[in-house]
């Protein structure tokens, strides 16, 4: 019985190295994924949108671009901030709905994604996000002429864009889709294991909760009941920090990556239409 316990003790030791060694040394893997294929605009033009690359570089310097279609009238421009895998051109379908409704778009890639070169981790997202913006803010927009659309990661991009920005004005809106209130209890919830979160995940740790209890934009939250990556419990619990006016969409039979086959655009288009007096 002893020899057994031993055994135990020491295979749940190397289960626990081994987990907070693959927390420490090899974060892309488990929590970006990113495809290392450049972005193959064609297929976007092929939409009937006319699309162009916008190219720009991040603060430190790191060379970024993303894909815009300018906006009809008096309409806003939606930036989508992207989560981990793929890289642009993977999410450009669930902007089509909104560019022909009028608005503009402003699909952003990341360092490290779709062959950008660069260090992936918290910091140099934050800072990549924040030049998107920057970028439109170059060709004339204003922080009320945006919103910001953020999906699973990306709804740390565009809460933390969206904070810093409130620093000269509020944008327009915020959208998040799929979100967590922060990665480590994303993690948390996959491993059942007391693991230090806190510091293996220092550089990655995407707390969601401050940024939301402070946010003064308009948001929107949505989620699905059949989320297996990430509990629909963790958006619901961020969306209780936001301040009003706010919304939350929860779809029954949805799951991480499928809100667009619930036709969820139709739902944020009404919402900013509804709420559009309001948000001005």
């Amino acid at each position: 019985m002893k020899k057994i316990l031993i055994y135990a003790a020491g295979l749940w030791a190397g289960v626990y190295a081994v987990l907070c060694g693959l927390i420490i040394f090899v974060p892309q893997m488990l929590f970006y994924a990113p495809s290392d294929i450049a972005s193959d605009i064609s297929e976007a033009k092929e939409s009937g949108l006319t699309v162009e690359q916008k190219e720009y570089k991040s603060a430190d310097g790191t060379k970024l671009l993303g894909w815009y279609v300018k906006p009809k009238e008096d309409k806003k421009v939606i930036v989508f901030m992207h989560g981990n895998a793929h890289n642009i051109e993977g999410f450009f379908h669930k902007l089509v709905p909104f560019a022909r409704k009028g608005y503009g778009v402003f699909l952003p890639e990341y360092r490290g994604f779709g062959g950008l070169d660069g260090e992936i981790n918290q910091k140099n997202l934050e800072a990549d996000a924040l030049a998107a913006v920057k970028e439109l803010q170059k060709m004339g927009y204003n922080n009320e002429d945006i919103i910001i659309y953020g999906m699973s990661l990306g709804s740390h991009m565009a809460l933390n864009t969206a904070y810093d920005l409130q620093k000269e004005n509020p944008v327009n809106a915020v959208i998040l889709e799929v979100p967590f209130d922060s990665l480590a209890n994303v993690v948390q919830d996959k491993v059942k294991l007391p693991l230090p979160l806190g510091s293996l995940m220092k550089e990655h740790y995407y707390d969601n909760l401050e940024l939301v209890s402070q946010l003064k934009s308009p948001i929107m939250v949505m989620g699905g009941n059949a989320d297996k990556l990430v509990p629909v419990k963790l958006a619901k619990n961020l969306y209780q920090y936001a301040q009003e006016p706010k919304k939350m969409i929860i779809y029954p039979y949805a799951g991480h990556n499928d809100l667009y086959r619930f036709r969820n655009y139709n739902d944020i288009i009404s919402w900013l239409e509804e709420n559009e007096k309001g948000f001005n």
